[in-house]
């Protein structure tokens, strides 16, 4: 019996060096190349000025622990009520519609370099400036000011970045921004809830403040010998779309009109991660700011590890929109887990669907503006996108807090699963008007 083994084992043997036979760690070098090597083709060939503005959206996002956690600020240390909280977030949300809209008129006609870097450093000023807010009026005033200046960097971020990427590579590109946000945002979330339970709130509002104000210098310095606008070759195919969105304003377009309605209300359930969520998280499961910035810190490791790659593949494999599609589907699973008791593992769970939604959905949805604009007109139409983004947030904190202080948590998360569920049939719908 054991000759035979011996025997069978000189034969495999034999026949791995021959190549009939490989063992399992040649399988896993095979499969950590093949990964290896679709990481590098996900991060290769983008120009030297995508890498600059992805370093400056990482520092910017770095200081990112305000937002987050906003709402639970006024309603838990200031003792606002959730109307009154949900009044509040409107503010911010009118302040970034102000702001987008601004901010790409002014991409257009003044450049969208200057806007970036004023807005940066402006809206830092007034992060700082809300700890020392004292009354509702004067919280209103200063969230609608620093939205206001923060979010007309938006549009004219993406106008320019439309400078320097050809429309083929736009969602890859997206990912990349993304990628930087996330990367930024992994700490942030995290080290916020430590600190304000640690060390109180004013810490965020410094540090939020202070990276705004170091982004704008940054870019400053490395944007110093870059031309005001530049062009990127294009397609023949390409060449097409622009003409045809060169002789429609966005507001025109009806594909576009019906793309952005349906941005919205995917938008509008996205928002209640910032504000409603958290919310809810911590009065009716009772945890506090460190589970949330886990939570939010464990949205953007997972990002930053797998998104780039994902959409490398699926822009290659033209699976578009699939991905949307099961981007939408995961956006409104997620609000499922909180029908039932609170449970950490719920938590999470609904956490790794919201950021599988994320992931298959936002790359793709960023990248439409760039794909339907041209040169002259990517301000106005990036405006117009980010002004439905700002309408999320205007509506979202104020319809999904107000709604809750009603009617109750549970009745909202099922508003929400069936506004995901509209956002579907709509996205379906428009993109048969493009095509």
């Amino acid at each position: 019996m054991n000759n035979h083994l011996f025997k069978n084992i000189s034969l495999i043997s034999k026949l791995r060096r021959l190549g009939c036979v490989k063992s399992g760690s040649s399988h896993t070098t095979t499969l950590l190349q093949k990964s290896l090597q679709l990481y590098r083709e996900a991060y290769s060939g983008h120009p030297q000025e995508v890498w600059v503005l992805s370093i400056l959206t990482l520092i910017n996002r770095m200081g990112t622990m305000v937002v987050p956690f906003l709402a639970v600020y006024l309603t838990t240390v200031k003792g606002f009520s959730l109307e009154q909280a949900g009044y509040l977030m409107a503010c911010f949300g009118l302040g970034s519609l102000a702001g987008s809209y601004i901010g790409g008129k002014l991409s257009d006609s003044i450049g969208a370099k200057k806007v970036m870097t004023w807005s940066l450093l402006i809206s830092g000023f007034f992060l700082i400036s809300i700890q020392w807010a004292d009354s509702f009026a004067h919280f209103a005033t200063l969230i609608f000011l620093t939205a206001l200046f923060g979010d007309a960097f938006r549009p004219s971020f993406m106008a320019y970045l439309g400078s320097f990427v050809s429309k083929d590579q736009t969602a890859r590109t997206m990912a990349l921004i993304r990628l930087a946000i996330n990367l930024g945002m992994t700490a942030a979330p995290m080290i916020g809830g430590f600190l304000a339970t640690g060390y109180g709130y004013k810490w965020l509002f410094w540090i939020d403040g202070l990276t705004c104000s170091l982004a704008s210098l940054y870019f400053m310095y490395a944007s110093r010998n870059w031309q005001s606008k530049q062009s990127v070759p294009q397609r023949e195919g390409e060449k097409k779309e622009s003409q045809i969105s060169e002789s429609l304003p966005p507001y025109r377009n009806q594909a576009y009109m019906l793309f952005l309605l349906s941005t919205f209300l995917m938008g509008f359930c996205f928002i209640q991660w910032f504000h409603t969520v958290p919310v809810f998280l911590k009065t009716n499961w009772g945890f506090d700011e460190r589970i949330i910035g886990i939570m939010m810190g464990f949205n953007c490791i997972t990002i930053s590890l797998i998104e780039m790659p994902i959409v490398h593949v699926l822009e290659q494999k033209s699976m578009v929109r699939i991905a949307i599609l099961l981007g939408l589907v995961c956006f409104a699973l997620c609000f499922v887990p909180f029908l039932f008791s609170g449970a950490i593992w719920l938590c999470f769970v609904a956490i790794l669907l919201f950021t599988f939604g994320e992931i298959f959905f936002l790359p793709f949805n960023n990248a439409i503006p760039f794909n339907v604009s041209n040169e002259d007109n990517r301000g106005s139409y990036m405006s117009w996108y980010w002004m439905t983004w700002s309408l999320t947030a205007i509506l979202g904190p104020f319809i999904g807090l107000n709604f809750s202080g009603k009617f109750g948590f549970t009745a909202f998360w099922i508003l929400a699963i069936i506004m995901t569920g509209i956002s579907i049939a709509m996205n379906l719908f428009w993109r048969g008007k493009m095509s």
